[in-house]
C-alpha cells in the first residue's frame, strides 16, 4: 500500500480529488459509462427523438423571436398546438416502454453498476493498488448485481414513500389555504397581508420539504458502496451511521457540484442546439457529452464515502497496524513457526 492518505477532507478537497481522479482515469471512466449508458441513450432517442426535436425546435424558435416563458410553456404554447402526436397511440406506447422498461433498467441496473465501478476504482486509487481495467471493474460490479438492484429498489421505495408523504402534506395545506382564502373573500377580502403570508408560508414549507427530502436521501444514500464492496446486503443502517453529523457538509458539496455540472451541461447543450439543430444527431451528441461528464457525478460520492469512513469508522487504522505490527514482530520476536515445538 503506497501513497495512501487517510486524512479527513473538506468539500473543496473532495471535489478537487474527484476532478484529479477524473483526469487521471478519464479513458477507463469514459469507456465504462459508454458501455453502460450508450445503448440506453441510443434506444431512448430512437423512441423519442421526433417529439424531442419538435418540442426543442419550437422552444428555440420562440427564443430567437423573443418569446416569453408563457409563450414557450403555457397552455397555448405553439409546440403543444403543433404536436398532435403527444396524444397519439404511438406516443403512448413509447412512453410506456420508456417508463416501464428503460427506466427500471437505468435505475436498478445501469446506475448501481456504474457507481459500483467508480467505487472500486476510487478504492484502488486510495489504497495505492494497480488500477483495474474496464473489464475488471465491470466484473466486480456485476458480481454484486442482485444485492445492488435489491437494495436500490428498497431505498427507492422508501424515498418514494417520503416524497409522496410530503406531497400529500403540501396538498393538504394548499387546500386549507384555498378554502380559507375563499371564505375570507366572501366575508370581506383576503387582503395584501394575507397574500404575502401565504407566499412566505409556502416558500418556507417548500424549503422545509426540500431539506427534509434531501436529509433522508443523503443519510440513506451511502448504502451502495457497502453493498458493492461486499460488506453488507442492504447497507441502509451502515449508511445512516456513516453520515451522522455530516449532512450539511454533504448537502453543500452536492449543491456546489450540481451548480458546476448543470451550468456546464446547459451551456454545452445550447451551443450544440444552436450549431447542429435539434435532430437525432444533435440529440446523440448531447447525450455523448452527458456520458463524458457522468462519472463526475459519481466520483465525489465515492470519494466522500471513503472520507466518511475515515471520520466515522477509522478507515486506515487497520492498514497502519498491518504495516507496523508485522515489522515489530519480526524484529523483536523472531519465532520460527516450523520449530515452535522443538
Amino acid at each position: 500500500m503506497q501513497n495512501v492518505s487517510f486524512r479527513p477532507m473538506g468539500i473543496g478537497r473532495i471535489l478537487d480529488r474527484s476532478f484529479q481522479l477524473y483526469r487521471k482515469h478519464f479513458v477507463v471512466l469514459t469507456l465504462i459509462m459508454l458501455i453502460l449508458y450508450g445503448p440506453f441513450y441510443l434506444l431512448q432517442h430512437l423512441l423519442t427523438y421526433q417529439e424531442t426535436a419538435m418540442t426543442s425546435g419550437s422552444i428555440l424558435e420562440q427564443i430567437r423571436n423573443g418569446g416569453s416563458i408563457q409563450d414557450m410553456f403555457g397552455p397555448n404554447s405553439s409546440f403543444l398546438q403543433k404536436d398532435p402526436t403527444l396524444h397519439s397511440e404511438g406516443y403512448i406506447w413509447k412512453t410506456l416502454i420508456l417508463v416501464l422498461v428503460l427506466s427500471p433498467i437505468m435505475i436498478l441496473g445501469l446506475m448501481p453498476a456504474s457507481i459500483a465501478s467508480v467505487v472500486h476504482l476510487v478504492k484502488a486509487s486510495l489504497y495505492g493498488e494497480e488500477t483495474p481495467g474496464v473489464g475488471q471493474l465491470l466484473k466486480k460490479s456485476f458480481a454484486r448485481f442482485w444485492p445492488l438492484a435489491g437494495s436500490t429498489f428498497l431505498v427507492g421505495l422508501i424515498v418514494l414513500g417520503i416524497y409522496l408523504g410530503m406531497a400529500i402534506i403540501l396538498a393538504i395545506f394548499a387546500i386549507i389555504f384555498a378554502v380559507g382564502g375563499s371564505l375570507s373573500g366572501a366575508v370581506g377580502g383576503f387582503g395584501g397581508g394575507g397574500v404575502a403570508f401565504t407566499i412566505v408560508f409556502f416558500a418556507v414549507l417548500g424549503l422545509g420539504a426540500l431539506f427534509t427530502f434531501a436529509y433522508f436521501v443523503i443519510r440513506w444514500g451511502y448504502y451502495l458502496p457497502f453493498v458493492a464492496l461486499g460488506e453488507e446486503s442492504l447497507g441502509i443502517g451502515r449508511s445512516w451511521g456513516l453520515t451522522r453529523k455530516s449532512f450539511w457538509r454533504l448537502f453543500g458539496m452536492y449543491i456546489v457540484l450540481t451548480l458546476i455540472l448543470y451550468l456546464f451541461l446547459i451551456v454545452v447543450q445550447l451551443v450544440v442546439a444552436a450549431v447542429f439543430g435539434v435532430g437525432l444527431g444533435a440529440q446523440l451528441l448531447q447525450s455523448l457529452i452527458s456520458i463524458l461528464v457522468m462519472s463526475l457525478w459519481f466520483l465525489p460520492y465515492a470519494v466522500s464515502f471513503f472520507d466518511l469512513s475515515v471520520r466515522n469508522e477509522g478507515l486506515g487504522l487497520q492498514a497502519m497496524i498491518d504495516n507496523t505490527i508485522p515489522e515489530a514482530t519480526s524484529e523483536h520476536f523472531p519465532i520460527d513457526l516450523d520449530k515452535k515445538n522443538d
